[in-house]
């Protein structure tokens, strides 16, 4: 057998075993799905003015809260989605709300680094409370809770969204919130 062959082989059963082994790996930690909650749950959390705001600012509005850190690499990949998101269907009645589970004077920082065009929120003590309330019990970051113009939640995300994902799931929505909308 051939020194080149032999190599490739190496390489083929490394890599197989690579693979069973994260495949095993990501079993054992996987995490069950969060499961959708039946109803909203209301929370009095502070912007970074320090102004006091609760989901009833955004009644009648379609809500996409998303639980977020900047010390979260997913979390940060998909803020630049909801800045174009809220710039788009905002007409159509979109309110994005992020609320940071993070030091206040570097969401600030972020907010003005990317010139983010939604209100974000500071994590108090409530917050982790908050995320079970929703689905989320173990904390995990990006999360994000879809709420219809109706009130109630359409879905939960553990995960960044994707862009056609995060659209599909916003589509019947904003019709709803502003059915003249095309």
């Amino acid at each position: 057998m051939s020194r080149h062959l032999k190599f490739a082989l190496w390489v083929a059963v490394i890599g197989i075993g690579a693979a069973l082994l994260g495949f095993s790996v990501a079993r054992f930690l996987h995490v069950p799905p969060v499961a959708t909650p039946a109803t909203t749950t209301d929370f009095a959390l502070r912007d970074l003015a320090g102004k006091t705001h609760s989901l009833a600012d955004w009644r009648g509005k379609v809500v996409l809260l998303n639980f977020w850190a900047t010390w979260c690499p997913p979390c940060r990949r998909e803020i630049p989605l909801f800045i174009e998101l809220q710039g788009r269907y905002a007409k159509q009645g979109l309110q994005v709300v992020g609320i940071s589970v993070d030091n206040p004077e570097a969401v600030a920082r972020y907010w003005q680094d990317m010139r983010i065009n939604y209100p974000l929120l500071i994590a108090d003590e409530t917050t982790f409370e908050l995320m079970a309330a929703y689905g989320n019990p173990q904390g995990g970051l990006p999360y994000s809770v879809l709420i219809g113009a109706d009130g109630r939640i359409a879905e939960v995300k553990l995960g960044p969204y994707h862009r056609q994902e995060l659209e599909t799931a916003l589509k019947p929505h904003l019709t709803a919130a502003n059915p003249a909308s095309p």
